[in-house]
């Protein structure tokens, strides 16, 4: 890869593959733009899920250096097998998706024995996690090309890249198998990993209403800045937001808009729904 790309390398071919593609900052997981210079973050970057991948987006990101290349959820749904510490129980749960949703070819590797299987869809379905467990799709994006950030190595695929496999030589499931798989799967772990990211007894997530809700923004950004938002489960993520509303109100928004996008997952409209739909009535700061 030596003074070229990975967007350069395999872009065109995945888009020829039937693929919608995203450029992806270097040393991360998430979206980026490189502008005057420099890769900043691309907080726009769900747009491009309504429509197919242009030759011209392929042709700019090229020369953006060292871009690394993210797959679009929607056409294609990933299973995220994210369990670090047991090769034996990762393997398992993939021979399981293999068994309950078929054996694809497109297997991916980061940082080993988490691991990812590709497949297709033809009607797209909303993402679903059972947590360490996730199927990826509609409105979320997964890395493909790219140097690990953790690893500082390539992502592998073992079997075979999706740039040389045609998308509709994917096995194709539905979000009724996936959830099944997934149940299926998650009656495997063990009970402390089937533990959520919070707690719902954690005392800083939830509190009743002799508790006070109110919180100073300084204090709570200042929190924040401990409670990381890489891969947070969906359950936990709603909690903080409440929480964040439940403190400061409408004075939160930007706080819990800048927290979100620290996941690669992130949707900035999504996140700006879900802060209007708060209403939170026994969470807060608790101070």
């Amino acid at each position: 890869m030596a003074g070229t790309s990975y967007m350069a390398c395999f872009g065109a071919r995945l888009v020829t593959n039937g693929y919608a593609i995203l450029p992806i900052g270097p040393g991360t997981k998430k979206p980026g733009q490189f502008k005057r210079g420099a890769w900043i973050d691309y907080p726009e970057w769900n747009r491009h899920a309504a429509r197919p991948t242009t030759d011209v987006e392929v042709a700019t990101w090229s020369a953006w250096p060292d871009c690394g290349i993210g797959i679009l959820g929607g056409a294609v749904a990933a299973v995220d097998i994210d369990i670090a510490g047991d090769a034996d129980l990762a393997m398992q749960i993939e021979q399981l998706a293999r068994i309950r949703l078929g054996d694809t070819p497109a297997l991916r590797i980061g940082r080993a024995p988490k691991q990812m299987l590709v497949y297709r869809t033809s009607t797209p379905f909303r993402g679903i996690k059972r947590h360490p467990l996730e199927v990826l799709c509609m409105g979320q994006q997964f890395v493909a090309y790219a140097i690990h950030p953790d690893t500082g190595a390539p992502y592998a695929w073992p079997e075979e890249g999706l740039a040389d496999i045609d998308i509709t030589d994917l096995p194709e499931i539905t979000a009724e198998a996936a959830a099944a798989f997934l149940d299926e799967a998650q009656a495997l772990l063990p009970e402390a990993l089937r533990q959520r990211g919070l707690s719902a007894a954690s005392p800083a997530a939830d509190h009743t209403r002799s508790h006070s809700q109110v919180g100073t923004l300084t204090a709570i950004a200042a929190a924040l800045k401990w409670l990381p938002n890489e891969d947070l489960d969906y359950d936990s993520w709603m909690r903080i937001g409440m929480a964040l509303k439940g403190a400061l109100g409408d004075v939160g928004a930007d706080l819990f808009a800048e927290w979100s996008a620290q996941a690669a997952k992130d949707m900035p409209a999504t996140t700006a729904k879900a802060w209007s739909s708060f209403k939170p009535d026994r969470i807060g700061a608790g101070m």
